[in-house]
């Protein structure tokens, strides 16, 4: 199974092959549950929301087509569990809690830094964190899709149920956001970098 593409090990389980179903959790059960962490930031409701995008995908098995790429319709399929959950819950947030700090969007540490381009870089991963959460929903979701799940246009279009055009705008407008928001930082504190 290791070998088939996704659509196909998809297939094989809408015909029966239970094998299939384990293969496709091998496959998808971290990002699912990334993604939604990143929306929610709580690992319960995201571990609750990954679980139910599985179950869905048993219920609905028998309804699935290739019609695009697997990955795009399971996407959706979390989008649209974590949108019904947060309007529930009425909070809207992207990056994880501070227990999880090695996983974000951005890697601003590396190894031959010196402690104090370390401690600028942890300033600049928590001011761009807190950036972040400060643009309008649509255009974080398109963003992390985008950047950390390195979906193309197409497909973020799809699971966003918005158009190619949209998303672009979207991603663009987060960008320069964020180039705003960012800027005056990175120039005081490494001296005006061209960005």
């Amino acid at each position: 199974m290791h070998s088939l593409k996704d659509e196909e090990v998809m297939l094989k389980y809408k015909q029966g092959a239970v094998e299939a179903m384990d293969e496709l959790l091998k496959r998808y059960k971290n990002p699912i549950y990334h993604f939604a962490l990143r929306l929610t930031q709580d690992a319960a409701e995201s571990q609750d929301i990954a679980q139910e995008v599985f179950l869905k995908l048993h219920q609905h098995r028998d309804d699935y087509e290739v019609l695009g790429k697997f990955s795009t319709w399971l996407f959706s399929i979390a989008h649209n569990l974590c949108i019904s959950r947060l309007r529930r819950k009425k909070w809207l947030c992207l990056w994880p809690r501070k227990d999880n700090e090695d996983d974000c969007l951005v890697d601003f540490t590396s190894p031959q830094l010196s402690p104090d381009e370390v401690a600028s870089n942890n300033e600049m991963s928590v001011l761009l964190k807190k950036s972040v959460q400060g643009l309008p929903f649509l255009q974080k979701e398109a963003l992390i899709l985008r950047e950390y799940h390195n979906l193309d246009y197409q497909e973020i279009s799809s699971i966003l149920k918005k158009s190619l055009g949209t998303v672009k705008t979207l991603i663009h407008r987060a960008r320069l956001s964020l180039k705003k928001k960012l800027l005056p930082y990175v120039e005081e504190t490494f001296g005006g970098i061209d960005v």
